[in-house]
């Protein structure tokens, strides 16, 4: 097999890279999802997720994976640059001057795809800038570079809409919360879908169903001289949810056994007060961010699930369409979401701008092509991150980058005791609602597996044990010596790499005593 070298851009020389000629290349397909709450992917909920299942049970599923980022911009980015970003906010609140989208230098993986003959295509969201999605995926990508769906204004969907004799949707029973005098007066968080000319809305007319659509016929339409490459970014099951008609029977059963997070009966319990012995941060978001009512609470948690499970309907068919197509058995697979959700727990919806593992923790699974020999099935517990599908992506195409690359290769986590201390599962937020920049890793200590999450805008530091599925209280004062063995490990991570020395020095000002550090002049004379 021949080694070739070439650039993204020959006649510049940028983005050097090299890479193995096979003669059957692997198709890659990335499926994002949209804030996903922790619950949906580790056992600990009772989901209909049969397409999701099948990539599990044939391929690797990673338990302990994580996000860079709980926000969808910066998230994106750093998946996609392979490297730890600096988006730290989404654009619709960061200040002015402070990056929300890629720089023009930057380089995200897919174009070394296309550079490496691989037909790239891309449907849905972006929200990292559209430039890069044109170098890599050509004037035909229509990548959406926000937040929320294109619902209401995206002529395309409008169209398809129309095709079906169907208008732009309304709802006939919406879930809203609460604002900060506690009443019902706050967020839209979509809901039930209005019926049109006297029917239910149907499934088929959800705008998921119109990405899968293109993405069946972005496949139809590429002929089969070069192997693929497919990202599709679903939207959801991010609220404001679009339920259909045609769910009732298993909206019934979920909602028979939805039960209310321990942490929001509590809260309920306690007479829902401003604060409730969490940080300011905390507080603030379940102010403005939360649900005080019980039925409001359920119907969010209830539609939700049912999103989801709408949602790997259409990865269904998409698979389906690979199957039928004969393109499934040489093509890999990643199922991942972007970030996590809180889901009622401490009274929170949504994400925000602190590391809790219910906002960082994703799912991800791997599915090979079939030449790639692996045991089918298998789930690894080790610490992975959404960095390390680039790496992954790399190994098994044969690419070669000489640029920095932060996470390793998911294929050597498969019988890793350990994650390598040099390749840490690091994590960073500067602003959402509120800003509040913060640090953390993932550390291992004694077998256990923590969260530690420096901030520096409030007064307590936040630790959390994640073998406890399901709980997100915060152990930092339980156990001072296994405190301070953390804080010196992050001590370390933060002093290993020059990108996080805007925490490093306030952490070792903070904490100089602890680390038994020496003083010295802290000014930066060089």
């Amino acid at each position: 097999m021949n080694r070739i070298t070439s650039f993204l851009n020959p006649k510049t020389g940028k983005g050097p890279f090299s890479y193995t000629e096979h003669e059957k290349r692997p198709n890659i397909l990335l499926v994002t999802m949209d804030m996903v709450p922790p619950e949906f992917h580790d056992g600990s909920a009772p989901i209909r997720t049969p397409a999701q299942k099948s990539l599990v049970n044939e391929g690797i599923s990673f338990s302990n994976a994580f996000a860079s980022s709980p926000l969808c911009g910066p998230s994106r980015a750093s998946t996609l640059t392979g490297r730890y970003t600096y988006i730290t906010g989404n654009s619709e609140r960061s200040h002015d001057g402070h990056r929300t989208v890629l720089r023009s230098e930057d380089i995200i993986w897919p174009e070394y795809l296309k550079a490496a003959g691989y037909h790239c295509r891309h449907i849905g969201k972006s929200h990292v800038g559209t430039e890069h999605f044109m170098r890599a995926f050509t004037e035909n990508s229509s990548p959406w570079d926000r937040w929320s769906p294109p619902w209401y204004d995206e002529d395309l969907y409008i169209r398809f809409l129309r095709d079906k004799g169907l208008e732009r949707f309304s709802f006939r029973k919406e879930i809203r919360g609460c604002g900060w005098t506690g009443e019902r007066n706050g967020n839209s968080y979509g809901g039930w879908l209005a019926d049109q000319n006297g029917k239910p809305f149907p499934e088929d007319a959800l705008y998921p169903s119109f990405l899968v659509n293109r993405a069946i016929n972005a496949l139809e339409t590429q002929g089969n001289t070069k192997p693929f490459y497919l990202q599709l970014d679903f939207f959801g099951p991010h609220q404001p949810f679009a339920i259909p008609g045609g769910w009732d029977e298993r909206e019934d059963e979920i909602r028979s056994r939805t039960k209310l997070p321990e942490s929001w009966l509590e809260w309920e319990a306690a007479g829902f007060p401003d604060s409730f012995g969490d940080s300011r941060v905390y507080d603030l978001y379940r102010r403005n961010w939360g649900m005080k009512n019980r039925s409001d609470m359920t119907d969010y948690l209830v539609a939700n699930q049912l999103q989801y499970e709408i949602l790997d309907k259409q990865l269904g068919r998409l698979l389906d369409y690979l199957k039928e197509s004969g393109l499934y058995e040489n093509t890999l697979i990643f199922f991942i979401a972007d970030h996590g959700e809180m889901n009622g727990r401490k009274g929170c919806i949504d994400k925000g701008a602190y590391l809790n593992p219910q906002v960082l923790r994703v799912p991800l699974y791997l599915k090979p092509p079939k030449s790639f020999e692996i045991s089918a099935g298998s789930v690894v517990e080790t610490p992975a991150s959404l960095l390390d599908l680039f790496p992954t992506i790399c190994e098994i195409v044969g690419l070669e980058i000489p640029e920095r690359i932060d996470g390793m290769s998911l294929l050597s986590l498969r019988d890793a005791e350990h994650r390598p201390e040099d390749r840490p599962v690091m994590f960073d937020v500067w602003n959402h609602v509120v800003p509040n920049p913060c640090v953390g890793r993932i550390l291992e200590e004694n077998g256990r597996k923590y969260l530690y999450s420096y901030n520096a805008m409030i007064p307590e530091d936040e630790l959390y044990d994640l073998s406890e599925k399901g709980r997100i209280g915060n152990i930092i004062n339980d156990d001072e010596d296994l405190r301070r063995r953390l804080r010196l490990r992050m001590d370390h991570s933060l002093s290993a790499d020059a990108r996080w020395e805007v925490y490093k020095g306030y952490f070792r000002l903070e904490y100089a005593a602890e680390l038994e550090l020496t003083p010295h002049d802290n000014q930066k004379f060089e």
